[in-house]
């Protein structure tokens, strides 16, 4: 398949796949850790660590007993300057006030291997922010290809 035409097509599958009470994160990673660079296997791995430690906060056992966790969208990218990051669409939990979560975020994601103080988090104020993020953290020119640039095994909304 085409190459634009396969981007075109996951563009247009993953604005059907929405996270319910979406919040934008971008997570930057460490270059290096204990003497290992930072790659995509790597990445999925660390944040597969977050989204554990982050559900089983939020939903407790329920995470694990009953599958319970938050829906998110996770995409790969490396800038200009090689730094690997994370764009990411979160859903908000509804017992957790935007500050209070934003607070967990940053303290879950600090404390792991490859995670990185600079770290942004919004609350979208409209359907068009949530629109223009999705758009942005699609983009091409910072990638390969889209479709390799999506961590597939992290993000949840995937398979809703």
């Amino acid at each position: 398949m085409n190459p634009n035409r396969l981007n075109k097509e996951i563009r247009h599958y993953l604005r059907s796949k929405r996270v319910t009470n979406p919040i934008n994160v971008t997570l930057t990673q460490r270059q290096q850790f204990n003497g290992f660079e930072i790659d995509h296997c790597r990445s999925e791995q660390n944040f597969r660590h977050f989204k554990n430690v982050l559900n089983t906060k939020v939903f407790g056992n329920s995470y694990r007993r009953f599958g319970q966790q938050l829906q998110m969208l996770v995409i790969r990218e490396v800038s200009s300057d090689k730094r690997h990051h994370l764009h990411c669409i979160f859903e908000q939990p509804n017992r957790y006030q935007y500050e209070e979560f934003e607070r967990l975020v940053h303290r879950i994601w600090r404390s792991t291997n490859f995670g990185y103080d600079q770290i942004h988090i919004e609350k979208p104020s409209s359907q068009q922010r949530e629109d223009g993020w999705l758009d942005y953290i699609m983009k091409d020119y910072t990638k390969v290809s889209l479709s390799t640039s999506i961590d597939y095994v992290n993000s949840t909304v995937l398979s809703n």
